[in-house]
């Protein structure tokens, strides 16, 4: 392709405080809205089939459809819903469409629940060690970080201990699952420095603990009160962490709501 996507580190060498979306192929994409709205790139979940050739694959045509309009994207790309054959075919044809970022994570859907022997690749390492073998550094690979710990890890040390291990195996970046708080951002990133990670950052996974998750539980009759504690909590967290250079800037959920996150970006870059 003549024109491919940039790798995710020459996007964040620039050094620019902007957020970056996520967006899924759930739903067509109103680009309408989307070319109003002031971001650095676009990741893509991945909702794989593999039984489906590449380009019948929602997640790799939408990429296709982005790229074609001069969208930078990063595709998520999952051990579990894929086998070594598809894993080939998906990623030679991410390769021809342009793509140069893919986050590489294990899989949550029911299908990536079972038995280890079920699949040819168990485990994001795994994967990550395949793509840099077969592709060497023409992918950016980023992977997924979870500020509380994952919640199969038994401690901090034996999460911190696991994303070290895909770090190793050829992780750039790391892209975090939500929470709500400036301040565990800070203490994942102090963390991970304490490990010698590499970092990027990005808004699921929230504990029922988490004080926000609690004090939404109290107004669990009052939708239009949780809208706006969640916009007014959600602004500040990003404009924490927009201010705080040791960051890069946050990665939002759009949940497919466009229109939403319009609103928001526009209350968040108002005074720039």
């Amino acid at each position: 392709m003549s024109n491919p996507n940039h790798p995710l580190s020459e996007i964040l060498a620039n050094n620019a405080r902007i957020c970056s979306l996520e967006v899924s192929s759930n739903r067509p994409l109103d680009y309408n809205v989307l070319n109003k709205m002031k971001y650095t790139f676009c990741s893509i979940v991945w909702i794989g089939n593999y039984n489906k050739a590449p380009d019948q694959v929602g997640p790799l045509a939408l990429a296709k459809e982005m790229i074609g309009k001069g969208i930078t994207v990063i595709l998520h790309f999952t051990c579990r819903n894929n086998t070594l054959s598809s894993c080939t075919a998906n990623l030679d044809y991410a390769k021809q469409i342009g793509i140069r970022n893919l986050m590489v994570v294990r899989g949550a859907s029911p299908e990536c629940n079972l038995p280890d022997k079920k699949y040819d690749f168990t485990h994001t390492p795994e994967l990550l060690k395949f793509i840099k073998t077969r592709y060497g550094d023409y992918f950016e690979l980023c992977v997924a970080g979870f500020p509380y710990r994952h919640p199969d890890s038994k401690d901090l040390e034996d999460d911190m201990k696991h994303l070290k291990e895909k770090n190793d195996a050829g992780a750039k970046f790391i892209i975090t699952q939500a929470c709500f708080s400036y301040d565990v951002y800070k203490e994942f990133l102090d963390n991970c420095r304490k490990h010698d990670f590499c970092f990027l950052q990005k808004l699921c996974k929230v504990p029922q603990s988490d004080p926000l998750v609690q004090k939404i539980k109290q107004m669990r009759d009052n939708d239009k009160e949780i809208a706006e504690f969640g916009a007014k909590s959600s602004l500040e967290t990003v404009k924490k962490l927009l201010a705080d250079k040791d960051f890069c800037p946050p990665h939002l959920y759009t949940m497919d709501q466009l229109a939403a996150i319009y609103e928001f970006l526009n209350i968040l870059y108002e005074h720039e």
